[in-house]
């Protein structure tokens, strides 16, 4: 074993966990107001928060509703997910819109007790990533034949692909309807809060406008979202449950969490500018993801732009044969091979340039965003370039730049 792989696999994992473990307490600490306290486990009102929060992910999981059948994995199984995830979306923002109009201290309590909240998503996740490792080493629900690793990767990476609890996808639970879920309704919280504190500004309307539309996007795609690499390579553990669990509610909401304890300094017409970018890189960034649903759902036998569009036909080795997938070269996804990146990072930018002039603090997901796609493209590429082989040389030929045409 070479060091890169010494330190990717037993160096690298430890000092994340603790890391990102501690970092998010850190931060929010920090962004909170003088009276903000932290307790490592949490206080009765944050783990009734949690708790209320992860039942009703739970129930929008259990109730009846269609079902997606994800792509089938190379050991033969079939994943399949609720297909609810706009009416969700619409039910949750509504009733929680109803229960602040009648409960405003529900949005204080959020604000107030975010350490501790995000102590017991700590906890929690802790819990759950461990009962995988268990699981996916002792009894694993698949036939996949999965290599032994250090004991810190495995539980970094996870064990097992799709994992089921409960009757529910994991990663469906964890990401889709809890992380993005206490995305939503924390970044509403932040901002009734800070106009309460602060008077109403339009910078924290933006931020939270921004936010709202773009999970809104999000929502009304998610079977497309079970299509990505993603979902469809990337483990249950630390990484995909830890993260949806404690580092989306922590991080992905900081711009907005940032502005109850320092009003924005912007002015409205700069604000409502921002507002405008921002709508447009996210209708942006629908669009790109729409046209390879539509080119998907007709099987190529489409046009974009006007034109019929072009593809590459790939075939590549799978648990039950060879098996075939058209690689779109046409419209948006003709321009570059991950021009969506380009809108998602715009898009986050402008949610967080509302806290322009408060230092560097508002703008640590924007950063983050940033670092994470540019790293994800490659990694992203090099799987399929192992999946597709000669078939992804090709289709990099037709389509060269990566993210932005002419420069990268």
């Amino acid at each position: 074993m070479g060091f890169y792989d010494t330190f990717r696999y037993t160096i690298a994992p430890p000092i994340l966990l603790v890391t990102t473990t501690l970092g998010v307490q850190f931060l929010a600490v920090v962004g909170g107001h003088d009276g903000t306290s932290f307790s490592v486990f949490g206080d009765a009102a944050s783990w009734a928060v949690v708790a209320v929060f992860m039942l009703w992910a739970l129930l929008s999981l259990w109730v009846p509703s269609k079902q997606f059948n994800g792509p089938i994995t190379s050991f033969g199984y079939t994943p399949r997910y609720s297909a609810n995830g706009f009416q969700y979306f619409c039910v949750s923002f509504v009733v929680f819109m109803a229960l602040l109009w009648k409960w405003p201290g529900i949005a204080e309590l959020l604000v107030d007790r975010f350490p501790q909240i995000l102590a017991v998503c700590n906890i929690a996740a802790f819990i759950l990533c461990i009962f995988l490792l268990v699981k996916g080493k002792v009894t694993p629900q698949s036939s996949e034949v999965v290599e032994p690793m250090p004991l810190t990767y495995e539980f970094y990476r996870g064990m097992e692909v799709h994992p089921r609890l409960l009757g529910v996808d994991v990663k469906q639970l964890t990401n889709c309807r809890f992380g993005l879920m206490a995305w939503l309704l924390l970044v509403t919280a932040f901002c009734v809060v800070g106009w309460m504190r602060n008077g109403v500004t339009v910078a924290h309307g933006v931020v939270a406008i921004l936010q709202i539309i773009y999970l809104a996007k999000f929502y009304l795609w998610e079977t497309g979202y079970f299509d990505t690499l993603d979902i469809t390579l990337d483990r249950a553990g630390y990484y995909i449950c830890w993260g949806c669990m404690v580092w989306v509610p922590a991080f992905y909401t900081y711009s907005s969490y940032y502005l109850v304890a320092n009003k924005p300094v912007i002015s409205d017409a700069f604000a409502l500018v921002i507002l405008l970018v921002g709508l447009s890189a996210i209708a942006m960034n629908y669009r790109i993801d729409w046209e390879k649903e539509y080119f998907r759902k007709h099987d190529g036998n489409c046009h974009l732009w006007g034109r019929k569009v072009s593809y590459i036909e790939a075939t590549y080795e799978s648990s039950t044969g060879m098996r075939r997938s058209k690689l779109l070269t046409s419209g948006l996804w003709g321009i570059a091979r991950k021009l969506n990146y380009v809108f998602e990072i715009l898009a986050a930018t402008c949610w967080c340039l509302p806290g322009l002039g408060l230092g560097i603090w508002p703008f640590l997901y924007a950063i983050f965003l940033t670092v994470l796609l540019v790293h994800r493209v490659f990694r992203d590429e090099e799987k399929c370039s192992a999946k597709y082989g000669q078939y992804w040389k090709e289709y990099c030929k037709v389509v060269p730049y990566r993210m932005i045409p002419g420069i990268f």
